[in-house]
């Protein structure tokens, strides 16, 4: 597993997870503000930026156990704040369900984890460009037909993750639903989200942070999904600070 150190060697360990298709480098610029207090560590989680896929069609919690393997073996001394963005906030829900010891905080940024409460009129239409999808794929002659329909139908992590021969992994980490083991986090966690977010949107961390025992929402208004990361990297290292114990 590739990764990135940044910091000061001795100071408490933070681990950085980022989110579906991107890399440890979106989060290089909120290690290095927290670079006198923290020793910091940013993942390639497998199968993203230098990190070799895994053999098998993992989902988030093999990830979580591969992660809590890797830091038993000394990738950083726990116990560790993880900073988890979109994909890497689902590993991170898990890591606190299922290794609890590792964790001394959770800040999840722009988490996915939990289904997204759709209206009923998105409910329709999602159920509308379902059908139509199917049956054009059900017509559709040779793979760049097939292709060329996922490209106008799919998502942009559901094109790219066929792209990235990730397919299989995307499938089972999207169809999982968390909800029912948030009332178990016992981790000090706050939940970062952009007001302007239409991947992972607001409503759904406030859900989570409902769930989450003692968890701290903070929502920031002009901020989208990946916007989040930078503008708000200051507000980012200031959770991660408190978790540490320090100030901003």
């Amino acid at each position: 597993m590739h990764s990135l150190r940044i910091g000061t060697p001795g100071q408490a360990a933070v681990v950085f997870a980022h989110g579906w298709g991107r890399s440890h480098r979106d989060f290089i610029p909120v290690a290095e503000a927290l670079a006198p207090q923290a020793d910091s560590v940013l993942v390639d989680l497998p199968g993203f930026g230098a990190s070799p896929r895994p053999d098998a069609a993992w989902d988030t919690a093999d990830y979580a156990d591969a992660l809590a393997e890797a830091l038993r073996d000394r990738l950083a001394p726990a116990p560790v704040v993880w900073v988890g963005h979109s994909f890497g906030g689902r590993i991170g829900l898990r890591m606190a369900v299922r290794h609890p010891d590792l964790l001394r905080g959770l800040v999840l940024v722009g988490a996915a984890g939990i289904p997204r409460a759709r209206s009923t009129p998105d409910q329709l239409r999602a159920r509308w460009r379902g059908w139509r999808f199917r049956r054009l794929k059900a017509r559709a002659s040779g793979a760049a037909a097939i292709e060329a329909l996922e490209d106008r139908f799919g998502s942009a992590d559901y094109v790219q993750s066929r792209r990235d021969g990730l397919r299989d992994i995307f499938l089972r980490v999207v169809a999982e639903d968390q909800s029912a083991d948030l009332p178990r986090i016992a981790t000090p966690t706050t939940l970062i989200y952009g007001g302007q977010d239409t991947e992972t949107p607001p409503e759904l961390g406030r859900r989570m942070a409902a769930r989450i025992p003692g968890a701290e929402y903070v929502e920031l208004a002009p901020c989208d999904h990946l916007s989040v990361l930078n503008r708000g990297r200051h507000q980012i290292a200031l959770a991660v600070a408190e978790k540490l114990g320090g100030g901003a």
